[in-house]
């Protein structure tokens, strides 16, 4: 079994990137941002951590967070996203690890695919045997925010300025898949490089 992990800028089309691995490869697919979401809920491993740190993000008790008003919270103060990532991240990885281990002893994955924003960041190397970066140019990027976002051109240009440059994902990675052209070209990036893990 193969340990993938992939990162990229937002707007770069790491999500086409995945749904061509689940469907076309047959790829098991890990969300950290969906995945910490779901750890936040009622009765999942990290929901007390989060309620006891910042009791009023709940209406009433045993509800659920209102994620919302955490963002709120914790956007407006540094040390207070600090901390939700200090309480969540772990978690998220935790439960990958484990996840990862399940998958070794069915024996059926052949693929396993993280994806995070801060895949190197929080230390995800580790735990994959190869880290891709999806990348794409700039101003790719920001017509597909705007497509599919609805995002103004400066937000979107706001938002790519604010994430690392291309030369960080690139010398904290594996192997660059340009998503910047034709879909299809992305398609054969990742047949080449399937082609010689096998």
């Amino acid at each position: 079994m193969k340990i993938i992990g992939i990162t990229g800028g937002v707007g770069a089309g790491k999500s086409r990137v995945l749904y061509l691995l689940e469907k076309e490869f047959g790829a098991y697919i890990v969300e950290a941002d969906l995945l910490a979401k779901n750890l936040m809920k009622s009765g999942k491993r990290v929901y007390n951590k989060v309620v006891e740190k910042f009791p009023e993000v709940i209406p009433s008790e045993g509800a659920e967070i209102d994620r919302m008003k955490l963002a709120s919270l914790v956007y407006a103060d540094k040390s207070k996203l600090k901390m939700l990532n200090g309480l969540v991240h772990p978690e998220v990885k935790e439960w990958i690890r484990e996840d990862i281990e399940k998958h070794r002893l069915d024996k059926k994955c052949k693929l396993y695919i993280i994806e995070a924003a801060l895949l190197i960041q929080d230390g995800y190397k580790e735990i994959c045997d190869e880290i891709w970066y999806i990348r794409a140019e700039t101003e790719t990027r920001v017509k597909r925010l705007m497509e599919s976002r609805n995002y103004s051109e400066e937000k979107a240009y706001s938002i790519i300025k604010n994430q690392p440059a291309d030369d960080y994902f690139i010398d904290n990675s594996d192997r660059v898949i340009d998503n910047s052209g034709d879909f299809l070209q992305t398609n054969e990036q990742i047949i080449n490089i399937l082609s010689m893990l096998e």
